[in-house]
């Protein structure tokens, strides 16, 4: 496989603690593909509409087929997701103790916490474009991965202060040859 994941060097020894099934999500082969369904609440704002846009966000819908194309590219890792014909695509890498992905203009960068029961997301920063944005206006931005038997467990919850809800997706899937 070719030295740790992505995953491996952020969460360092907490990692081989993780489910099985979670540490072949993030593990470092180069490309694997994931499959299947969603839930996803877009907040109704005028400004949430169009962060979400901006994030290119997917939209709501109940029980949308999912997938998820994860290729790992040297310290990189690209995410290529489709909730129904909806794709959102962003790119993960390293920066010192904080996982960064960027979606569209927009740069996160979440703290990662890894227990026996799964690993939770806690947005620390973002960047529209170059221009770093308040952490506070995030707090309410958090995401948990966990499973169920062989099914990867997902959920993500984003908001922002003044604009409410953005999106909201939580879901299963289960890993398929890429």
């Amino acid at each position: 496989m070719g030295g740790d994941s992505l995953y491996q060097r952020i969460l360092g020894p907490s990692y081989y603690g993780l489910p099985e099934v979670l540490k072949r999500v993030h593990d470092a082969r180069p490309l694997k593909r994931y499959r299947g369904q969603c839930r996803v609440e877009r907040g109704t704002s005028v400004l949430a509409r169009m962060l979400a846009v901006i994030a290119r966000l997917p939209p709501g819908s109940q029980g949308v087929p999912v997938e998820v194309t994860i290729a790992g590219r040297g310290r990189r890792e690209s995410w290529a997701r489709r909730f129904g014909t909806h794709r959102m695509n962003s790119v993960l890498w390293q920066h010192g103790r904080f996982l960064e992905e960027r979606l569209g203009a927009v740069t996160l960068r979440f703290e990662l916490a890894a227990t026996s029961q799964g690993i939770s997301w806690t947005l620390r920063g973002a960047r529209f474009l170059f221009m770093p944005l308040p952490a506070a206006w995030f707090s309410a931005c958090i995401a948990h991965e966990a499973v169920d038997g062989e099914r990867y467990l997902f959920e993500v919850h984003a908001a922002v202060r003044g604009a409410g809800l953005l999106v909201r997706y939580s879901g299963w899937m289960t890993e398929h040859d890429p």
